[in-house]
């Protein structure tokens, strides 16, 4: 069955990040995490404030107590780093769930 790259873009995926006794959960878009986003994030060239808003469609935190309006994902440098580094390595490990580990060819050099 066919289907468009804007079909395949709009996949989303879930994780939840445990913060104490409290839990967050976010969905992200998993496609748009590309090749050119790891190289601009390794070199510096786009902030978490462009990152974070273009990866992650929804997140159950909120500007209120009712729980009625979420927290804009474009203020996430509102944040601590240690708290977007969370964030981030939880969609890295749910992008990645199981790394291959190097396979050792009998070389005792490595």
């Amino acid at each position: 069955m066919p289907v468009t790259f804007r079909q395949i873009a709009a996949k989303t995926a879930c994780v939840t990040l445990r913060l104490g006794d409290e839990t967050i959960t976010i969905v992200y878009y998993p496609n748009k995490y590309t090749q050119e986003i790891i190289e601009k994030s390794q070199a510096g060239t786009i902030t978490d404030k462009e990152f974070f808003p273009e990866l992650i469609k929804e997140w159950d935190i909120y500007e209120d107590d009712e729980h009625t309006v979420m927290f804009p994902i474009e203020r996430i440098d509102e944040f601590g780093i240690a708290f977007k580094r969370e964030v981030a390595e939880a969609i890295g490990r749910d992008l990645r769930p199981n790394p291959v580990t190097p396979q050792m060819n009998g070389n005792s050099s490595i």
